[in-house]
C-alpha cells in the first residue's frame, strides 16, 4: 500500500497545513485528506486515502519544492 508523505515533507520545510493549502490554492478539505492520508481528512480516520489526483499531488509537491513521486512511500 502506498502512503503519502505530505505532512512529513511540509513540516521538514517549516510549513503547516494551512500554509500548504494557501500556497497550493487548493481547498482545505482536499489538503487535509492528503496531509493525513485519509478519506475524510480527519487525523484519526479509519479509512486510508485510496485515490490520488495527480494534479493535486503536483500542486502540493510544487509548494514543497519536490517531485510528486517524493511524496509517495511504499
Amino acid at each position: 500500500m502506498v502512503r503519502l508523505r505530505v505532512q512529513e515533507e511540509a513540516l521538514r520545510r517549516g510549513l503547516c497545513l494551512s500554509g500548504v493549502q494557501r500556497e497550493a490554492k487548493l481547498s482545505m478539505s482536499t489538503v487535509r485528506r492528503y496531509w493525513y492520508n485519509s478519506r475524510t481528512g480527519l487525523e484519526r480516520d479509519a479509512g486510508t486515502l485510496r485515490e490520488v489526483n495527480l494534479d493535486v499531488l503536483g500542486a502540493i509537491a510544487g509548494v514543497l519544492g519536490v517531485a510528486p513521486g517524493a511524496l509517495l512511500e511504499g
